[in-house]
């Protein structure tokens, strides 16, 4: 395990934005990433089969989708297609979504890159004699469509099921610096576009336009389209709350911006490429700015506070962390930021700033319980929880002098400092399985002393100082 989080000595820092002011915050949680799995083939999505197996499925970009089941990641592969993709910079197998009815059906998704660069959305099976393992027989394409000009960049996407039942696919530009097809406007073409299907069909091509889909009497439209004017809509989701729908649209030269609609709040135009963002980029032919809609949140190419690279995440609905409750989280690929945004009440906004977050995130993801999970290129996964600065304390430990303190709590150098104010025999290194991995004594002393740790792996650790009463922290070890 792996946690990053800010602190400065025992006290974490949270950067906040909010109505483009910058400011200090102790109102809001502070989140944390606990590394849970390392090693896999870019894991570019992440998701849950809704079928109350707790299984999460994990789409590795080279063409294989693995399963993490009871802690463990199987080491054969649910499904795998690597044959069949075209795993080359954006290219690859990008997305997997199970039918609402997948626990009677065993129906799942996939989008990908075919070996000729065609965006592809093919269904299958679960073989019905081993829940872990697709059946590859069981293949059918519902489009392949290729790419303007061979470009390989700006293929989307991601595959989400709504309420209604409906499959939804978002898919980028097409590729190209600027569209210069001005595909994002093109309403007979995909790219560009969030689409609405009805899966539900057994014969060719294998899914039916929804009456109420907003273009369906629009001959200049095409009818599967559900959203236009997106460049490279890489990530985005459903609250599973609410229902309505966030978009992390990647951006072009200087913005990225996180798009909002209400549930079936369908036709939208979010502008591109007459404007990246709320900043006019190419509005030859363009409608007036009020036409599209703007983005609820958009931030500049900069590291410090804002990155190059949007990655559209989730609402959190899940239990584990109430403080949590109701936070949209983002981040950028290539900045350390990431973002928590949720409504002030009034019909607009609150965006907080938060740095630290693991290099190089591609993708998040929800499980059954609605716990959030992020994934990296470089082919980790981590658990998305909260962190706090405050001694946690065991029912059986009430005697905690808060005066005696460890810091820092985010440790990169393997030493970590105590300052005591009240006398401990020992002090101890606690995982969390709760092993002891170290003890020291110290002499009943007061002051500060320093802790030299051993070569301990990355997570979540408990500093136990023990004497006549019992103290004990959290510390988070980084590598």
């Amino acid at each position: 395990m792996k946690t990053f989080l800010l602190n400065n000595k025992n006290y974490f820092i949270l950067f906040t934005v909010a109505a483009a002011l910058f400011s200090k915050t102790a109102a809001q949680p502070t989140v944390g990433f606990n590394k849970i799995l390392s090693g896999l083939s870019a894991p570019v999505d992440i998701k849950n089969a809704g079928d109350s197996s707790k299984r999460i499925f994990i789409v590795e970009q080279s063409g294989a989708v693995r399963i993490y089941k009871n802690g463990h990641l199987l080491s054969k592969p649910f499904l795998n297609i690597t044959k069949l993709v075209n795993f080359e910079g954006e290219q690859g197998l990008l997305s997997i979504a199970f039918h609402p009815g997948f626990e009677i059906n065993r129906t799942f998704f996939v989008y990908y890159n075919n070996k000729n660069g065609n965006v592809t959305l093919a269904r299958y099976k679960v073989s019905k004699n081993n829940p872990d393992s697709a059946a590859s027989s069981t293949a059918v394409i519902l489009f392949s469509r290729p790419k303007p000009n061979g470009y390989n960049n700006h293929n989307g996407g991601s595959l989400q099921f709504g309420k209604d039942g409906y499959l939804y696919l978002s898919i980028g530009d097409g590729g190209g610096g600027g569209d210069p097809y001005r595909n994002g406007q093109n309403g007979k073409t995909f790219f560009g576009k969030m689409l609405r299907l009805n899966i539900n069909v057994n014969t060719p091509p294998y899914y039916a336009i929804p009456s109420t889909n907003p273009f369906v009497n629009d001959p200049n439209v095409l009818d599967e389209i559900y959203h236009l004017g997106l460049r490279n809509p890489w990530k985005w989701s459903f609250d599973r709350l609410t229902y309505d729908m966030w978009i992390g649209d990647v951006g072009q030269d200087s913005l990225e911006e996180i798009d909002f609609r209400k549930w079936h709040s369908a036709g939208a135009n979010f502008g591109w490429s007459c404007y990246e963002a709320t900043h006019v980029y190419n509005t030859d032919t363009c409608k007036n700015k009020s036409s599209y809609v703007l983005p609820v949140f958009k931030y500049h190419h900069d590291v410090t506070w804002g990155g190059e690279c949007v990655i559209g995440g989730y609402v959190y609905r899940g239990k584990k962390f109430p403080q949590l409750q109701g936070y949209y989280i983002c981040a950028d690929h290539q900045s350390n930021n990431a973002w928590k945004i949720k409504s002030n009440g009034t019909g607009g906004w609150n965006v907080y700033l938060q740095k630290g977050a693991p290099n190089g995130i591609v993708s998040f993801g929800e499980d059954e319980a609605g716990e959030l999970y992020a994934s990296t290129k470089t082919g980790d996964v981590y658990h998305i929880i909260t962190v706090t600065n405050f001694v946690e304390e065991d029912p059986g430990m009430k005697n905690i002098n808060a005066t005696t303190f460890v810091y820092p709590t985010l440790v990169d150098n393997h030493t970590v400092n105590i300052l005591l104010n009240d006398h401990y025999n020992f002090a101890r290194i606690i995982d969390m399985n709760g092993n002891e991995v170290m003890k020291k004594e110290i002499g009943n002393s007061t002051g500060r002393i320093s802790l030299h740790l051993p070569n301990l792996s990355a997570g979540t650790y408990i500093v136990q100082l023990i004497g006549n009463k019992t103290m004990q922290q959290k510390i988070y070890i980084m590598k």
